[in-house]
């Protein structure tokens, strides 16, 4: 069973992915402690659920609370919302001694007569860079991207855009679009190219329908600025028209909002997209961590001032400054101070000159989690970017997380399924992410082991090492803390680690990442919470807690994931740790 399924019990329905029980067209009121377990006992099909799993999955390691009589409540709680008689249930059946289970559970997809028509699913492929200009391959890259984000947004409900992270694997794949489309299960595939006739840059792209390859659209454009933006335009219209001819003139519209004034201007943002998009895909703690380069964070950062210098009223120019200062904040560059309140800003002026622009709202989610710590406003603010835009993977994977601090898991992973449906391809390191911050360490292991090594991101060994730590497997950690270093191009320090580890074990590792981070605080600025973290790892409570007063005081924008953090797991049943969650606001 999948949470993309209605799931019935007796005459209710289930519904996990609104989040929403039923009877008939009514709904039924559940709160959110029950859902959540009605939803848990639901996913194990007819299987026992123990009160230790329940514990386990609805409060995680804070086992510290008063958890039976929660349950109790929940449990009946659930037996009303299915109409039974709690002293002779029927379906939520108690096993004495051992826990509970769903009987006569039935999955079903929805009605065909209540089903809106199929949305078509649209792949963008890499442009492919024919040119000898290396320096354009990132230009390709974040065209595909944004030619995406576009398409995207033109119709929600009926237009699916498979997200560049998947497509990124189908470049110089040899593979024919017939074959893609087949394993991508798409309607239509967007290919396209930049060669150069003399002096000139051109873009060549078409349109092609997979079920018969015939070319909707076929065009050539140059110069390549210009052509950017009349790509973009053609591209849409011809979906639009392909799915409904009255769409053309709203895409139009949007589009027209979208883009810039002047092509110069959105050449810039594309390559500050693409430096950005490349740098950022790492776990910030990992990043921050270990010191990686800023480079692309500084190109990026200069391609966006670019882009608002051309043309001041390019909102997306504006949302990726706010990445860029949000960004560089959470990775450890800057102090929140100097990065959040300009990241505040630039989202703001990118909704006040396009509120209907998805990656606004959720720059300024980005601002709410990390900074503010304001659940409510951040997760109003997702909601917004995914109403807009439900093919925008990146920003499910984002809100999953804030879900996953909340403890609402089965949202969470409701979220994260939603991200591979978009990105299938490219959703492995944000699975395991989810994985990581629920606390399911084995199965991101044996998930490792059984599928064998392969090529992988850095992010998927950055949070192995993670996994081997917190399971006491410190040979595995440091082989994949290694690999991780060398897939980013830091082997001098891969090779640093390898020494202290040969010379001292585990421990002598850690001891020389805390030298390292003091090391490092007498020459620039180094978050504190790093140093929370190392000192947590060390098993020295008195000064992890002193840096998590540091921290606290500064707001390190990753303290709002201190819930999930593996580091921490071992003193959240204390009760001074229990005061520093309460002043993040848990």
């Amino acid at each position: 069973m999948t949470t993309q399924d209605f799931i019935r019990i007796a005459n209710v329905e289930l519904d996990v992915q609104r989040y929403e029980l039923r009877r008939g067209d009514e709904k039924v009121r559940l709160e959110r402690l029950p859902m959540e377990l009605l939803i848990l006992m639901a996913s194990r099909n007819g299987q026992l659920v123990t009160r230790a799993d329940i514990v386990r999955a609805l409060w995680g390691s804070n086992a510290y609370r008063e958890t039976d009589n929660s349950i109790n409540t929940a449990i009946r709680k659930i037996r009303i919302a299915l109409g039974e008689d709690p002293d002779d249930p029927r379906y939520l059946v108690t096993v004495k001694g051992k826990g509970y289970r769903l009987d006569g559970i039935r999955t079903s997809p929805p009605e065909p007569a209540a089903a809106p028509a199929a949305a078509i699913r649209v792949l963008v492929l890499p442009f492919e860079n024919k040119t000898e200009d290396a320096s354009l391959d990132g230009f390709c890259t974040a065209l595909a991207d944004e030619t995406s984000a576009n398409i995207g947004m033109l119709n929600p409900e009926r237009i699916l855009v498979i997200a560049r992270t998947t497509a990124a694997r189908y470049q110089r794949a040899n593979k024919s679009i017939a074959q893609i489309a087949h394993e991508l299960t798409v309607d239509y595939v967007l290919e396209g190219s930049l060669t150069r006739e003399g002096g000139q840059v051109r873009i060549l792209a078409q349109l092609i329908r997979s079920y018969d390859q015939v070319q909707i659209l076929s065009r050539a454009h140059e110069p390549v600025g210009r052509g950017a933006l009349d790509i973009q335009k053609e591209v849409g219209r011809a979906l639009a028209e392909e799915v409904s001819p009255a769409l053309a003139q709203q895409q139009q519209t949007m589009l027209s909002r979208r883009l810039p004034v002047d092509p110069s201007a959105h050449d810039a943002y594309l390559r500050g997209r693409y430096y950005w998009t490349r740098r950022v895909h790492f776990d910030a703690g990992f990043a921050a961590h270990h010191a990686l380069s800023e480079e692309d964070f500084i190109r990026a950062h200069s391609y966006f001032e670019t882009a608002i210098e051309i043309d001041p009223t390019y909102a997306l120019g504006y949302v990726g400054l706010s990445n860029i200062f949000g960004s560089t904040a959470t990775h450890g560059f800057y102090a929140p101070s100097h990065g959040y309140p300009k990241a505040r800003a630039a989202a703001l002026h990118a909704i006040e000159l396009d509120a209907n622009l998805p990656e606004a709202h959720q720059a300024l989610a980005g601002v709410h989690y990390f900074y503010d710590w304001d659940w409510r406003r951040a997760e109003e603010e997702f909601l917004e970017a995914l109403r807009l835009n439900p093919s925008h993977a990146e920003t499910s994977r984002l809100y999953a997380r804030l879900l996953l601090v909340l403890g609402r898991e089965a949202e969470g992973r409701a979220q994260f399924e939603r991200a591979e449906r978009v990105d299938p391809l490219g959703f492995e390191g944000s699975r395991v992410f989810g994985l990581v911050q629920s606390g399911r360490y084995e199965e991101v292991i044996r998930e490792y082991l059984s599928t064998g090594h392969g090529t992988r991101s850095p992010l998927i060994y950055q949070l192995l090492a993670i996994a081997f730590e917190v399971q006491g497997q410190y040979e595995e950690a440091v082989e994949a803390t290694i690999d991780a270093l060398t897939r980013c191009n830091e082997f001098a320090r891969a090779e640093t680690i390898r020494t202290v580890w040969d010379s001292g074990g585990y421990k002598k590792v850690l001891q020389w990442y805390l030298q390292d981070l003091m090391a490092r605080r007498q020459r620039r600025y180094t978050s504190p919470f790093l140093f929370a973290e190392i000192y947590a790892r060390l098993e020295q409570p008195d000064e992890m807690y002193h840096w998590l007063d540091v921290a606290l005081a500064e707001h390190s924008p990753r303290l709002c994931e201190l819930r999930t953090s593996a580091w921490f797991h071992r003193y959240r049943s204390m009760g001074r740790f229990r005061n520093v969650e309460q002043r993040i606001g848990y």
